[in-house]
């Protein structure tokens, strides 16, 4: 699962108490993120020994497309994962001489609903790690990718003609043998599924047909560990602002962390720490340049967020008085990157789920903002929702 606008509130992270740093703001129609995930694993320790059955995290991260065309190919890129085993597995190494460990690994499923297939596994042809350190009573974790290799690329999919997508962990399977250096090995087994919410992120598809794969590389990601069943991340999306009577492309992103990955059904969430980049790409800095524009100020009254199986329905995520963009200059063939707020993060929520619902989405809605070009009169700006929808997040109703 991001894959994460302008104003701010929600979906996925940036630093807390800050904007977007200009670094981790990923392109216009990208999505970032990390999640972790409580999964469930059966234990075989030793062949012999009773199986356990453990609570445990898969962290997940990843790069994927914010919208999809009707049967666009689709990878989730520059993935990254680790599970972690509990201490109490190493604090036998001082008695056991244990000091190092193997893992194979030959599953890990990412499962991608309604595509084509509708999941896959990055380690069909099994993955070896060898000589991980173990340090007694510290937990032990075994990730992907082995260390000096390139992140995954998980894919391809092929997105279905309509409706939506979610991306998300479906399994993973791992033998870990702990070593001494005497030669003594202790086996183990890890057979796990995701417990709670699992998914990653979830993908609108709509629009034209014919699309190029949309396979992005290069995205930052640059996001803290989040805590157990939260996710954080950022996501840019395309919009389409209409002033002085012309249409313009623009991007609207949004960061946040600490987003739950579900909800009680007397349970409500709220974005917190949330911050965004208001993106104008180069093609549009060059036309209003072409028309004589050196430097572009104003406010942003209005970004709104719509809710899927919740309330409030509608929310505006900017405070009344507005958030100011600051007098910057416009430079040819630079894409503009306007923080938002400049200082600061905003708050959006809390979001309820509504009775009977099995799903609270958050999804992008319109913005409006008033735009100044060269200290001048202020000129309104009117962004429509993006088609298909952006979902910031998708969260079950447990």
């Amino acid at each position: 699962m991001g894959g994460a606008l302008a104003m701010l509130a929600a979906a996925l992270a940036a630093p807390p108490a800050n904007a977007i740093p200009a670094k981790d703001l990923p392109a216009i129609g990208v999505d970032t993120g990390r999640f972790k995930l409580p999964i469930a694993c059966t234990i075989n320790l030793g062949g012999a020994l009773p199986v356990l059955w453990l609570p445990l995290d898969v962290d997940i991260q990843g790069v994927a497309p914010v919208q999809l065309g009707p049967g666009q190919e689709f990878w989730l890129t520059q993935g990254s994962g680790s599970i972690t085993f509990p201490d109490w597995l190493t604090a036998l190494a001082p008695i056991l001489g244990i000091d190092k460990a193997d893992a194979t690994i030959t599953d890990m499923s990412i499962g991608a609903t309604n595509s084509t297939p509708d999941a896959v596994n990055i380690a069909k042809d099994p993955i070896t790690l060898t000589d991980i350190p173990v340090e007694p009573g510290k937990p032990l974790k075994v990730g992907l990718p082995a260390p000096g290799q390139r992140p995954f690329d998980v894919g391809p999919y092929t997105a279905p003609q309509s409706g939506k997508v979610t991306l998300g962990f479906n399994s993973a399977f791992a033998k870990v043998d702990l070593k001494s250096s005497a030669g003594f090995s202790l086996p183990i087994t890890a057979d796990c599924k995701p417990r709670g919410g699992n998914a990653l992120l979830t993908i609108a598809v709509g629009g034209d047909s014919g699309r190029p794969p949309a396979k992005i590389q290069d995205a930052p990601l640059n996001f803290p560990e989040p805590k157990s069943g939260e996710l954080a991340g950022i996501i840019n999306a395309p919009y389409q602002c209409t002033w002085n009577g012309q249409p313009h492309n623009v991007g609207i992103a949004v960061g946040a962390d600490g987003i739950p990955l579900t909800v009680g059904k007397s349970g409500a969430f709220s974005f917190t720490n949330a911050s965004g980049a208001l993106t104008v790409p180069k093609e549009t800095v060059n036309g209003l340049l072409d028309q004589g524009v050196k430097t572009v100020s104003g406010t942003v009254s209005e970004l709104n967020l719509e809710v899927e199986g919740g309330t409030p329905q509608t929310l505006n995520v900017i405070p009344g008085q507005g958030v100011p963009i600051p007098s910057t200059a416009l430079v040819r063939d630079q894409q503009l990157v306007v923080p938002l707020p400049a200082d600061g993060t905003l708050t959006a929520g809390p979001f309820k789920p509504a009775s009977g619902s099995q799903n609270v989405r958050v999804m992008l809605g319109g913005a409006k903002a008033q735009l100044t070009f060269d200290g001048g009169a202020p000129t309104q700006a009117t962004c429509g929702k993006p088609s298909p929808a952006v979902y910031l997040v998708d969260t079950p109703v447990t």
